[in-house]
């Protein structure tokens, strides 16, 4: 062992140095190199005595030998060094303007709690604590299980991240609440939505006086497409006028969306004689325009940012409101996405086969069976032709549009 008055190397090999770092409370560090391992690692023991320094020392490097032999890294990160690195890598691997849910449920809260934490340190118990401290510290309202157990979902491929870039040797599971069942977003009965549809058109009519009918029109498009396709908010918010095409049948021409979201890109064919309700914000575009909309420009497009509509939630209340449907049933608020689940709803009752749904959906079948298996449940277009019960006659027959 080679000793000096201010070094010593414990080894005589390098590998591993202690040293005495001066100051009010002088204390040992040690620093560390480890096979395999292109980088120094420097830890303070804490201690000011120099054998409980060197026994910290050689635990030290046991410890962090074992981690790169298992595929780690000598350098801990933080969990908010690690969330910037894992978000701005989903983000460049995600579609162009899109908005990632799942960066979204991790950035919210969780790092807040465990920003200055090091990753490698964290452990499934540290989540008992988060999810009590989560209970207490939001922004509207007491998080329920449910809502919890989507930000634990999200967390939870931060950490796969990291078990795939060595920064943890072990994939970390992180405990789930216990629920009390299935806590599906409430949707709309046939008579609701008959009040909304036909409501929708004198609401639509008012706002001319008011300087909102465009607004208010593109809205009753929004929620007429979002009813009778069944994707997600952010699949729908960024499809362009280049992303639908159509389909031929023996009955008729049916559009198809290409959308992405959580799941990848998947085609989801719309309702029979929902294409009219695409025909209306082409026809308004082109008219706007004084020549067809561009094919990369936006279905729902805001003229203000000239990026798409990030929400519908005000608006949407608006025509629940003045169509006499309430916002809140069996405690849960109606939202956007009641309008996914209300289509989900109908293409079952209709006979639907849960596997062409899922499909269509962009969801698993056990989770169509999850969350519609108390309702009674044959290939898509025919499947949806069959099942539909909200279909609309286009009279309109002397209009070209790129997407028929």
């Amino acid at each position: 062992m080679s000793v000096s008055r201010e070094y010593e190397d414990l080894r005589g090999d390098g590998r591993i140095v202690l040293f005495l770092r001066e100051g009010k409370k002088p204390k040992y560090y040690v620093r560390l190199k480890i096979p395999d391992s292109d980088k120094y690692k420097t830890i303070s023991t804490k201690t000011s005595d120099r054998n409980e320094g060197f026994r910290i020392s050689m635990d030290l490097y046991d410890e962090y030998y074992h981690k790169v032999k298992m595929g780690g890294s000598v350098v801990s990160r933080t969990y908010k060094d690690v969330f910037g690195e894992w978000s701005k890598n989903r983000s460049n691997s995600y579609k162009k303007n899109s908005t990632d849910r799942t960066i979204e449920y991790v950035g919210v809260y969780s790092v807040d709690y465990f920003g200055k934490m090091l990753i490698d340190k964290i452990t499934s118990k540290d989540f008992h604590e988060y999810f009590d401290w989560r209970k207490v510290n939001y922004k509207k309202k007491v998080p329920s299980n449910e809502t919890l157990n989507r930000e634990r979902t999200s967390i939870q491929s931060l950490f796969k991240y990291c078990y795939q870039r060595g920064y943890i040797t072990e994939p970390l599971s992180i405990p789930k609440l216990k629920t009390n069942g299935i806590s599906r977003r409430p949707t709309f009965t046939m008579n609701e939505w008959k009040k909304i549809t036909t409501g929708m058109r004198q609401w639509v009519e008012e706002g001319k006086p008011l300087g909102r009918w465009r607004e208010r029109y593109i809205t009753q498009q929004y929620v007429l497409i979002m009813s009778n396709c069944g994707v997600r908010v952010g699949e729908m918010r960024h499809v362009r006028w280049d992303d639908i095409s159509s389909v031929q049948t023996d009955e008729g021409t049916q559009l198809v969306f290409r959308v992405s979201g959580k799941v990848g890109e998947r085609d989801c064919v719309l309702n029979p004689s929902s294409d009219v309700y695409v025909k209306r914000l082409f026809d308004l575009r082109k008219e706007e325009l004084g020549f067809d909309p561009p094919q990369n420009e936006y279905l729902f497009l805001s003229r203000r940012t000239n990026k798409p509509y990030t929400s519908f939630k005000t608006s949407f209340n608006g025509v629940l409101k003045y169509c006499g449907v309430p916002i809140e049933k069996n405690g849960m608020n109606r939202t956007i996405y009641s309008l996914r689940h209300f289509y989900g709803t109908q293409r079952l009752k209709g006979d639907m086969n849960p596997y062409h749904l899922s499909k269509q959906m962009g969801t698993s079948v056990e989770m169509i069976e999850k969350f519609y298996g108390h309702i009674l449940t044959k290939d898509v277009i025919d499947s949806v032709r069959r099942s539909s019960n909200q279909s609309f006659s286009d009279k309109k027959k002397d209009t070209k549009y790129p997407f028929m």
